[in-house]
């Protein structure tokens, strides 16, 4: 069993080589990876530079600030293009009337994709919801979808899409008898990407 203490003899350079590649993909600075980490800028530093033989905790720190398990620290930076199948895609945010996908691979840097299936009668958002403030952009790929952006009420059909500013206040009903997916990019990512639920009918709320 590994120790909290220290790890048994990490390739240092390596691991050191793997966080300065995940902080440029994700445009993270050394500062603000080492506050979300919990340790000093210049501790990252030392780590970047094989100089220093973390303990497990803070190897899980920095990789929970990436987004990634304490073990891809030690994998090589993939150089081709990374597969995702459908069925390996992760279940986010589910209640069983409207299912996230997640289809950027962690660490996320710059965009945010999202699968997510509508209900009949389902939805997310509301008059007042917003998310900080980013570009978005839903594509329709199968049923129908009511979009409402700042008041302003659009139906959407397959392979329809609409762009919007996530401060903006939006929401999203499946009108339709069938079940609805749709396609999210969100640039930068800015969460919580969706909450809530919306229904046609007042009093199921």
């Amino acid at each position: 069993m590994l120790s909290e203490a220290r790890m048994p003899t990490p390739d240092n350079a390596a691991m050191g080589q793997r966080v300065r590649d995940l902080r440029g993909r994700t445009g993270m600075s050394m500062r603000e990876l080492a506050t979300r980490a919990g340790v000093s800028a210049g501790y990252i530093s030392q780590i970047e530079n094989g100089n220093a033989n973390p303990s497990l905790a803070a190897i899980r720190s920095i990789a929970e600030a990436f987004g990634v398990t304490w073990l891809e620290l030690f994998q090589p930076t993939p150089t081709t293009g990374r597969v995702l199948r459908k069925k390996d895609r992760p279940r986010i945010l589910s209640d069983g009337a409207v299912v996230h996908h997640e289809i950027t691979q962690p660490p996320i840097g710059n965009v945010e994709v999202l699968v997510t299936e509508y209900a009949p009668g389902q939805g997310t958002g509301d008059d007042s919801y917003t998310h900080g403030d980013s570009q978005e952009i839903c594509l329709v790929i199968r049923g129908r979808l009511q979009i409402t952006v700042d008041g302003e009420v659009t139906t959407l059909e397959v392979g329809d899409s609409i762009e919007f500013r996530t401060d903006v206040p939006h929401a999203v009903l499946n009108t339709g008898t069938e079940p609805a997916e749709a396609v999210w990019v969100v640039s930068p990512p800015s969460v919580p990407l969706h909450k809530g639920r919306l229904s046609p009918d007042p009093s199921a709320n």
